[in-house]
């Protein structure tokens, strides 16, 4: 691959992961940020480990559904090189 098809792919991934961020930042936290301000003031130590758990879990996700449309649109992911 030519270095202007790498940063074209990268672009096009770049701009994948920003919608999903966006739509999970505007969706995904009005719905838990009620319980998880609540779990804050009263157990610090399960909202450390809750937070932790939903870092690692909205990455995972994250990446499944940006390799997925990536598939879909019949472009290479950035690691399958």
């Amino acid at each position: 691959m030519n270095s202007k098809t790498i940063i074209r792919n990268l672009a096009l991934e770049l701009l994948v992961y920003g919608i999903l961020v966006t739509a999970y930042a505007l969706i995904a936290l009005r719905w838990v940020a009620q319980p998880l301000n609540q779990l804050f003031h009263d157990n610090l130590v399960i909202y450390a480990f809750v937070g932790l758990f939903l870092i690692v879990a909205q990455g995972a996700l994250l990446e499944r559904i940006t390799s997925f449309l990536l598939v879909r649109l019949g472009l290479p992911h950035s690691d399958t090189e």
